[in-house]
């Protein structure tokens, strides 16, 4: 079983590594770390980075990704699909350097070796949460917030539009789920997935079970459909101050 915890800085990644480690005690997290290449070769990073610096980092997650098989327990804390965030902030920022070409290529890269991993935990970012300054990592609120967007929409590609096949290999992807807010409830998610024993639940009713995934696909196409009629609504109350029995209810 081979799991990553991604997401932007300041969600709570680290400390739910830790958590994650003293709960399944059957798995590992590598001894190096992303941090430690920034460290060791002083490159810029966060919202300062160059290509130089995302490249070296991409290259040093999909060698450790490849030193691990399917039998290993092992947890990373982020993976080439965080690098890729980044890179696509670069990219809409017009940073020197990241062209579409440079970010397709680095996509590319990324996409094979997610074939290398079996669960993606995302964590996103809680504003009602103090910012933590541990002189490593951005503390800017509006940083913060533009990559966690990009995490977002990186989700919503896989949960909307699989077959695009844009980020995630087809037919060899890991599954890529959202997690609560809350520490306790990010663990009690966790357990619903990973048994105590650190093997994957994959019962009859599990959500992984390929048996359920087509299930799982229409009920989130349904989900989309509410949450786009939700929006619409919204949208034509705050134009034409309009109520909700001004229009009929949703149905499925």
């Amino acid at each position: 079983m081979r799991i990553a915890f991604s997401g932007t800085g300041n969600s709570g990644k680290s400390t739910l590594v830790k958590s994650f480690l003293y709960t399944w005690d059957t798995f590992v997290t590598p001894d190096k770390t992303y941090r430690d290449v920034i460290k060791e070769k002083n490159l810029n990073h966060s919202s300062k980075t160059t290509t130089d610096t995302q490249t070296e980092i991409l290259n040093f997650m999909i060698d450790q990704l490849q030193s691990y098989t399917k039998d290993d327990k092992v947890a990373y804390d982020r993976c080439p699909l965080d690098n890729i965030a980044y890179s696509m902030w670069c990219h809409d920022k017009g940073i020197k350097g990241f062209t579409k070409k440079f970010v397709t290529k680095q996509i590319t890269l990324m996409r094979e070796s997610m074939k290398h991993l079996d669960i993606i935990f995302l964590c996103r970012f809680d504003e009602t949460q103090a910012i933590q300054d541990d002189g490593f990592r951005n503390t800017d609120v509006t940083f913060i917030n533009e990559v966690d967007n990009i995490f977002n929409s990186l989700y919503q590609q896989y949960i909307q539009n699989p077959e695009a096949d844009i980020f995630f290999p087809a037919g060899d992807t890991p599954a890529l789920l959202l997690l609560p807010d809350q520490p306790q409830q990010r663990i009690d998610l966790i357990a619903e997935y990973i048994a105590t024993n650190g093997e994957l639940i994959d019962d009859e009713e599990s959500i992984l079970n390929s048996n359920n995934l087509n299930e799982l696909e229409s009920l989130v196409n349904q989900q989309q459909i509410i949450l786009d009629e939700e929006e619409r609504q919204k949208e034509l109350e705050k134009k034409f101050g309009l109520s909700n029995d001004d229009y009929p209810p949703i149905t499925l």
